[in-house]
């Protein structure tokens, strides 16, 4: 049973909307993570009203019963995890319709949802709790494709072609990747009108029976993107500074050639990918190998082969937008496959039962392809094995990048507030700080936030604190006290001016203690109780 990780407090634990039934509609005016740090732009409200019934259904607690947030030992996790799995298998079973809607062999029918449901990486989105979206999008998705096969059989046209755009808004309400869909229906529906004409007692489906789909699709679309321009935009872009175009290129060529790698060969699987560590050759391979699909697809369309160059081209238009191309928060991530990895499969085992057409060599096939999927089903249940609890998870994702400084916080985070283990909370906090002066000296020109980096020597402080490690917790407080100059920082600035003073006192420095704890007090007078109780030898509780 996998804990409540990374993003999940933000989603679940923190979320005080989610947690109550009577905000059910509120949830469809707001960021997917409107109680976490910051202010995103992630408009998924069934993906939250879906952890609004899990969390219901798992006896959490109503936020105003509690005076603060739930920790994560007081809600299981059992329900949301199994929500995941059976949304994983439900895309997997609408892939499978769909391939049969679509006439693919038998073979191919079977084999390709079964690496689809065992692939290992799945893992990041199937055993994340918060990588729901990717599910619910893929399900909604192969929905709406479906409904559309359907609409083309007689006495039928009406309900698939509803059916349809209602899965549409559905995929677009769970995550923004969706708007793929009125492409990804363009590039299928040669193959469903070859298949509905090649049926018996079915004529072929007139122009306009085709192209309704889209044009319903495209409206969709275009109300979505509206709104989401102005009624439902709740961030504008981040601060930084996105990479030159060149560079962007070059990236996308480069996560394009990992992609290939771990499609076949997922190993080293882990949540913090760069690039900047990867040898420039997997740039080469990314070239090549957009190469050969764009060959694949050309050939096989000319060849008659429309299954193929259908799933070559499914697997091109849902990459696009996640390929880096296009400024995002990554320069890649393995959830992004969860709907590209479903039409590369699709077409490279149609491929191979093309070309393998012998009684023999189809039993060599079956044999080498059921091992795949045993292999694949093995490897994921050793994956699921990282995503356990936070320490194990951020562990194995230092273990292959060990430069990132969001990861180090995190961890240190952990130690320092679950596992009280602050010897580890200081070496990562302070091998974040260290990674971000890094990072800023290479990147004078970048705009960072200091929200984290501040939060980061706080904590720090803190962890020194609790080491009785007062001089250098005078080192990392001290500085801090000149955030006063700015209003936004008054209450971090008196906050280590309070922290200063309690370490000089440990020092045995009164003059110095007594004119920090004057500063703290002009900065916040609040603080006159916490100061006199420290003075009167009470115990202090950290974060007033």
């Amino acid at each position: 049973e996998g804990d409540w990780v990374w993003d999940d407090a933000s989603s679940v634990l923190l979320h005080k909307h989610v947690q109550d039934l009577g905000q059910f509609f509120q949830l469809f005016r707001e960021d997917q993570h409107a109680f976490g740090r910051g202010q995103g732009n992630f408009y998924r409200p069934l993906v939250a009203a879906s952890f609004m019934s899990d969390y219901f259904f798992s006896g959490g607690s109503h936020p105003d019963d509690a005076a603060e947030e739930p920790e994560a030992s007081d809600v299981s996790p059992v329900l949301f995890h199994l929500t995941n799995l059976l949304l994983h298998l439900a895309a997997a079973l609408l892939l499978w319709r769909l391939l049969c809607g679509l006439g693919s062999p038998r073979p191919v029918q079977v084999l390709v949802p079964l690496i689809y449901v065992v692939h290992p990486l799945h893992t990041e989105a199937v055993a994340y709790i918060s990588g729901r979206a990717d599910m619910m999008s893929a399900a909604a998705l192969f929905a709406a494709l479906c409904f559309v096969n359907l609409s083309f059989r007689p006495g039928k046209s009406i309900f698939g072609l509803v059916a349809s755009a209602v899965c549409f808004v559905l995929g677009l309400l769970s995550k923004e990747s969706s708007l793929i869909y009125p492409v990804l229906l363009v590039v299928l529906l040669p193959v469903m009108a070859a298949k509905t004409s090649g049926d018996e007692n079915h004529g072929r489906p007139s122009r306009f029976q085709m192209l309704l789909p889209v044009m319903v699709a495209a409206a969709i679309l275009a109300v979505y993107l509206l709104l989401r321009s102005t009624l439902l935009r709740f961030a504008e872009g981040t601060a930084s500074i996105p990479a030159s175009f060149p560079q962007r290129l070059y990236e996308t060529m480069q996560a394009l050639g990992l992609y290939l790698k771990l499609l076949f060969v997922p190993v080293h699987l882990h949540m913090e990918r760069v690039l900047d560590t990867e040898p420039s050759w997997y740039a080469v391979l990314g070239i090549g190998f957009l190469a050969a699909l764009v060959v694949a697809i050309i050939w096989s369309w000319r060849t008659g082969n429309k299954r193929i160059a259908a799933g070559f081209s499914w697997f091109l238009v849902s990459w696009l937008p996640v390929s880096g191309i296009f400024p995002l928060n990554a320069p890649m991530a393995e959830h992004w496959m969860y709907v590209p990895m479903a039409g590369f499969w699709w077409a490279v085992i149609e491929v191979v039962f093309a070309l393998f057409r012998a009684p023999l060599a189809r039993r060599v096939l079956y044999i080498v392809l059921v091992g795949l999927v045993v292999l694949f089903a093995g490897m994921t249940a050793r994956r699921n094995l990282d995503w356990r609890d936070n320490v194990t998870l951020f562990r194995s994702t230092l273990e292959r990048n060990p430069n990132s400084a969001r990861v180090h916080f995190n961890l240190a985070v952990t130690y320092e507030d679950i596992e009280h283990n602050y010897a580890g909370a200081r070496r990562h906090y302070e091998r974040y700080l260290e990674l971000q002066a890094r990072r800023r000296a290479q990147l004078p020109g970048q705009a960072f936030a200091l929200d984290e980096e501040v939060e980061a020597r706080l904590s720090l402080g803190e962890v020194l604190m609790g080491l009785q490690e007062y001089q250098e917790a005078v080192g990392v407080f001290a500085p801090l006290v000149q955030l006063a100059d700015m209003e936004a920082w008054k209450s971090a600035a008196a906050f280590a001016s309070l922290n200063t003073a309690e370490a000089m006192l440990a020092l045995g420095e009164i003059s110095q203690s007594n004119a920090y704890f004057d500063r703290a007090i002009r900065l916040d007078p609040k603080l006159m109780n916490t100061i006199e109780n420290i003075l009167s030898g009470a115990p202090f509780i950290a974060g007033y």
